[in-house]
């Protein structure tokens, strides 16, 4: 009968198929058994603890179903352990470097965000801040549901306001966002509007997200200190009250109004943006695949231990069925 390591070593490669020939020194031996601890997909050793683990867990499994006798059942119920614990090892390895793949993906919202958005602008990083679950932040508090409401009111008024226009009759809703900005802020109404329309520029010209409100009322209070000291007069911008033509400018407003529609076209734009740049996420986040050359050696790797397995339980079954006769 053959020594007991003769055997197992037998029983390992026999596998159907004509192994190659290998390294034939003795080096050469010694750096290919080193190359397959490394990765521990080549290798007959089991590598880490939990190889061990699924190892003799089957080995019991098998050990208790097929109640082996001889040496060489024995035999061949460790190998088809080894080959069972090998593939889980290897299906795990799989479904470890997808997830990496995946969370990779989801931490570079780059790749979905060119698919639904090329280029670097307003709308994109809107758009990225809005799939995040995050508010916008816009100029003097403004939000998406104000910006709509202000952009009809401008819409139905024409666009724009003519010198005798009462702001408040023409557009309410911001006629009344304005009143409260300048009671909270302490400054006249024309100066509100004025910075309004100078904040969502800013936005437009670096990208910028607005300053705080400290920063925008210390900007705001040298404006009217910088009025009062050419020594015009500051007048709230209201129908019914008086106003002195100079104090107020009506194109500075309209560019104002204008730059609200512009912001409220971006804003809605990139809403839509962030809706199918989560779609786009989803839709590759469940197409994720392994690299090329990567999905091809694990795909390789496993192939040759579903075949070990095969031969291995094919084997132990011939041999069962031999001794039983």
């Amino acid at each position: 009968m053959h020594d007991h390591k003769d055997a197992f070593e037998k029983a390992m490669n026999s596998s159907g198929k004509k192994l190659s020939g290998g390294p034939k020194t003795a080096k050469g031996k010694r750096a290919s058994s080193q190359n397959s601890l490394v990765h521990g997909a080549t290798s007959n050793n089991l590598v880490n603890a939990d190889q061990k683990a699924l190892f003799e867990r089957y080995e019991r499994e098998l050990s208790a179903f097929y109640k082996p006798e001889s040496p060489l059942e024995k035999l061949q119920i460790q190998r088809i352990a080894l080959c069972k614990a090998k593939l889980d090892a290897l299906y795990e390895l799989e479904l470890i470097k997808l997830q990496i793949a995946k969370a990779e993906l989801e931490g570079n919202p780059k790749l979905a965000l060119d698919r639904v958005h090329p280029g670097e602008d307003l709308t994109r990083s809107f758009a990225q801040t809005l799939s995040k679950g995050r508010r916008l932040s816009l100029p003097m508090e403004l939000t998406p549901d104000l910006l709509e409401t202000f952009s009809g009111e401008i819409k139905n008024a024409g666009g724009k306001l003519d010198q005798d226009d009462d702001l408040h009759a023409q557009l309410p809703r911001l006629g009344q966002f304005i009143d409260e900005a300048a009671e909270r802020l302490n400054i006249s109404r024309y100066a509100v509007i004025l910075r309004l329309g100078s904040s969502i520029q800013e936005l437009f010209d670096d990208g910028e997200k607005g300053r705080s409100d400290l920063t925008k009322l210390l900007y705001l209070g040298l404006e009217v200190m910088e009025s009062k000291a050419r020594g015009d007069e500051v007048y709230v911008i209201k129908g019914n009250s008086k106003q002195v033509q100079e104090d107020v400018d009506t194109k500075k407003i309209n560019d104002s109004l204008s730059a609200i529609t512009k912001l409220n076209s971006i804003v809605s734009r990139a809403q839509e943006v962030s809706k199918e740049f989560d779609r786009m996420q989803a839709l590759m986040l469940r197409s994720v695949t392994l690299g090329g050359d990567e999905s091809d050696r694990l795909m390789r790797y496993q192939t040759t231990w579903e075949r070990r397995l095969s031969s291995a339980i094919g084997e132990l079954l011939a041999l069962q069925s031999k001794n039983a006769h």
